[in-house]
């Protein structure tokens, strides 16, 4: 396994293609490490994390990224060609990273890639668009992307730097379902350790459709979008001892499908919207030991189903509050149709609004050993369907987080058996 240090040899330089050098020189040798050596690297497309390599800063290693460029699309643009047309090529240099979009595209339907190639007006990418966009609906290229990201990539780390967005020069915020300061899509075997990720437009930490990530000991912080953002089906996966403060969206945004996974001792103050946000289809989790205050919405907010969101979640000896003062709103706040909440042993702050709303209409919810400062909750804490309440502990908890999902839970990622959960595996993914 090879080390290769960033600043020496031919991996000098001051920009990603340095570090992507050594990256994919890493990968092709079977997996290694690299090391950043201190300085600013100027981002002009995301650093793409390789399988079996561990990518690790040394003190003063920052990556920042460089400020965004457009140009209109002049022709009707298909799904699964692998070029795009620009009025301005000459904007975008071969190894610029772009995002293509029409005001009809969002979510999953916007593209992220990289040129690799440019005839006259045509710029050739690696990624093939994951949607028609159409002139009349202004479709245009824009340099944005994530500082670094990891795609079908296994066994991967990052580790001690800093991703930098540089916010104030930059003008587009990048949807999370496309990218973020950090992003991983299709992914397996991932951990994200001592990271600093700062002014980004756009969430700080995304990851969607991927499998066993570890998100430990990272700064989240000043991003125009979310802090950290698990989505799109992602399971098994661990959210520990991380900060997430001054993000305009939330401090935590459980996305769509996303289940089995572990949420502890982390710091989910004074962001724009809710601490925590769980909702549609998002399942099995365990949140523990946060503390969770200063937000301007509620603590953990569930969000109203199509047919499920949140069931079976375990909130347990958290501290939580105050959060949502300025509207005087629940610091949990629990809508109709869910089933098997159990909220018990956690702290809040006193305050004017009850701590927990919940809804006609749920199941199984219960809340028990819970304290507003130093005294014990009662019901007059509760608003709503306070008879729907179960005031005692149960007895049948639910089994949640990544050990209680079968081997076949991930089918609706094309895996069809995955690897026994081994949470200490988990932490040795990258040190190899």
């Amino acid at each position: 396994m090879k080390t290769l240090t960033v600043g020496e040899g031919k991996y000098q330089g001051a920009t990603n293609a340095a570090i992507q050098r050594a990256i994919d020189d890493a990968a092709a040798a079977g997996g290694g490490a690299v090391i950043v050596a201190p300085g600013v690297y100027q981002m002009h497309d995301a650093l793409h994390l390789r399988s079996r390599v561990r990518v690790v800063g040394r003190p003063g290693a920052v990556l920042r990224k460089v400020p965004s460029v457009e140009s209109k699309i002049p022709d009707f643009l298909g799904y699964g060609h692998y070029e795009v047309t620009v009025e301005e090529p000459e904007k975008f240099p071969v190894g610029t990273g772009i995002h293509i979009i029409d005001s009809g595209a969002g979510g999953f339907y916007t593209t992220v890639a990289t040129v690799i190639g440019r005839e006259g007006d045509r710029l050739f990418i690696n990624r093939m668009p994951n949607h028609d966009y159409h002139v009349a609906k202004h479709a245009r290229v824009i340099s944005v992307y994530p500082i670094v990201d990891a795609e079908a990539a296994e066994d991967a780390s990052l580790e001690d730097i800093t991703i930098d967005g540089n916010c104030q020069e930059e003008t587009f915020c990048l949807n999370g379902c496309r990218g973020g300061g950090i992003f991983a899509i299709r992914s397996a075997r991932l951990a994200f350790r001592n990271v600093e990720i700062r002014h980004y437009r756009g969430d700080g930490l995304s990851f969607q459709q991927s499998i066993d990530v570890l998100l430990d000991r990272c700064h989240v912080h000043h991003n125009i979008g979310h802090g950290l953002h698990p989505g799109s089906g992602s399971v098994r996966y661990i959210m520990q001892d991380c900060r997430a403060h001054d993000n305009t969206g939330c401090g935590i945004f459980y996305c769509l499908r996303t289940t089995h996974s572990i949420c502890r001792q982390n710091d989910l103050r004074a962001n724009g919207q809710a601490g925590i946000s769980i909702g549609e289809r998002d399942t099995d989790h365990l949140i523990e030991g946060n503390t969770i205050a200063g937000n301007g919405q509620e603590g953990i907010l569930f969000r109203p189903p199509t047919r499920t969101s949140g069931d079976r979640t375990l909130i347990v000896a958290n501290r939580i509050g105050p959060n949502g003062a300025k509207d005087r709103r629940s610091e949990i706040a629990i809508p109709a149709g869910l089933k098997e909440v159990h909220i018990l042993d956690n702290l809040f702050a006193p305050g004017q609004a009850p701590v927990l709303s919940v809804a006609s209409g749920c199941r199984r919810i219960s809340f028990a050993g819970n304290k507003i400062g130093d005294r014990a909750a009662g019901d007059g804490d509760i608003a709503g369907a306070v008879q729907d309440v179960l005031r005692e502990r149960p007895k049948d908890l639910p089994a949640v987080g990544p050990a209680a999902l079968p081997l076949d839970g991930a089918r609706h990622l094309n895996v069809a058996k995955l690897p026994p959960w081994n949470e200490a595996g988990m932490w040795a993914v990258g040190r190899s």
